[in-house]
């Protein structure tokens, strides 16, 4: 028994010193408070003890496994801070404003645009240049042009210039400009040959310049024919044909339907009140025709004479003073027929200007020569009688001027019509017999005037 119980003092010491302190104390104080001391009755209490300790390390242990986690959760996730946590918040830093950053242009898009306009300006001018060199090339060799023959007439003492007009209005060549500039280079300047020379559109340049060089190769009898101012139209058909140039009826024909590509055919009016289409551009003037020529050329010979004669100061004062061309040469006719010499021309025209600018107290330009032409010319050759035409011409009975001129007027009626006498007159008659004109601002006049004339 003593034996057993030095082993259990032994095994109590043994587990006395291995129980931490806190328990030591725990123990002490149940001795304490027990007043007994431990026996081996008491053996059960220690190990309950023990196995407490051993609970509460697992349980310290199982704490600082959770206090790690949490530990770890906040350094992940940041302190959790509860809404109703109070704290001062901290002031924000300033910052100074970043400068704006200034916006650089792209240089692609300007490089672009300006390669884009290059390019259309150097195809631009390649176009115009080829057009250029294939207009030379084909007017230079003829390519493509008329091959019908056309009698071309060079006047004596003719330079290349005027050659050079000569073969562009009769359609020859297209740029008297090239021809010009070949025949300096060529050395042919001053070596053309006046005269009546054929030639073809389709000609070159070398072909045309050699024969020019040539002598005149037309025989054909030619004919002078004087066409007065104040002719119309089919008086000056019939001198055609008294001449043997071409048929009154053909000339008609050809002069009132053709068309040659001259500036002054797009101020013409066509009207159906129009007799002749064209009475008024026969250009009075000494003309050279063959003998039995083509009506064609007989006609663009005239209408290239009326093209030179109506000057740009002529266009230029009729702007001035408001008045279309067909206006113009429709007064100028009657002026023409009126009237003989420039003066009266003038005071003529300034009645007819006057009466004109007040309609409503004048609207009868009553010119004789107006209702001669309906009867002598209009109506024993018209097809189809038109009362209204009738009206329209003979301003006796038709306000205003007629639908066209009733004649063809030269320079000085046509002058005469752009600078005016100023006048107040609205009246004027002639004597038959002596060409004497007598002007009246009134009707009172007017009639005193009429049995001067020996009118009444």
């Amino acid at each position: 028994m003593d034996e057993n119980k030095e082993k259990d003092t032994k095994a109590e010491k043994t587990s006395a010193e291995n129980i931490p302190e806190e328990i030591t104390d725990a123990e002490s104080e149940n001795t304490l408070h027990s007043g007994e001391t431990a026996s081996s009755d008491d053996k059960s209490d220690i190990n309950s003890i023990i196995e407490e300790y051993s609970e509460y390390e697992d349980k310290k242990a199982a704490e600082n496994t959770d206090a790690s986690e949490s530990t770890d959760k906040s350094e992940v996730n940041g302190p959790e801070i509860s809404d109703d946590d109070d704290f001062e918040d901290e002031p924000e830093e300033k910052h100074p404003p970043k400068p704006k950053k200034k916006k650089r242009r792209k240089k692609g898009n300007g490089r672009l645009i300006f390669g884009l306009i290059m390019t259309a300006l150097i195809v631009a001018v390649a176009v115009f240049c080829a057009a250029f060199v294939l207009k030379f090339a084909r007017d230079f060799v003829g390519i493509g042009k008329s091959s019908v023959e056309v009698v071309v007439e060079i006047p004596m003492n003719s330079g290349t210039a005027d050659i050079a007009d000569i073969l562009a209005n009769e359609g020859i060549i297209d740029s008297t400009y090239f021809f010009r500039f070949y025949s300096r280079i060529k050395g042919s300047d001053g070596t053309f040959v006046a005269g009546s020379h054929v030639l073809t559109p389709d000609m070159s340049y070398e072909n045309i310049v050699h024969e020019l060089q040539q002598g005149a190769v037309d025989t054909r009898e030619s004919v002078d024919i004087t066409f007065p101012e104040g002719i119309d139209l089919l008086d000056a058909a019939q001198k055609l044909e008294e001449n043997n140039v071409c048929s009154a009826s053909d000339f008609i024909r050809e002069f009132n339907n053709s068309s040659f590509g001259f500036d002054f055919e797009k101020l013409v009016k066509v009207s159906a009140m129009k007799f002749y289409k064209m009475e008024g551009y026969l250009f009075p003037d000494t003309y050279t025709f063959y003998v039995e020529e083509d009506p064609k050329i007989v006609c663009k010979k005239i209408y290239r004479n009326f093209e030179t004669r109506i000057t740009p100061d002529i266009y230029a004062r009729m702007d001035d003073l408001g008045l279309e061309f067909e206006e113009m040469l429709t007064m100028a006719s009657m002026v023409q027929a009126e009237a003989s010499s420039v003066y009266d021309m003038k005071h003529v025209a300034s009645v007819f200007r006057n009466r004109l600018a007040d309609p409503d107290n004048y609207p009868l330009l009553q010119s004789d020569p107006t209702r001669k032409y309906v009867e002598d010319v209009i109506k024993p050759n018209i097809e189809f009688p038109s009362k209204e035409m009738f009206k329209a011409y003979n301003t006796y009975e038709g306000a205003g001027l007629p639908p066209g001129p009733i004649c063809n007027p030269g320079l000085d009626a046509i002058n005469a019509v752009l600078y005016p006498a100023d006048t107040d007159y609205y009246y004027f008659c002639a004597n038959v017999d002596t060409g004497e004109v007598y002007y009246a601002r009134t009707n009172e006049e007017h009639e005193a005037n009429l049995v001067l004339a020996g009118i009444k």
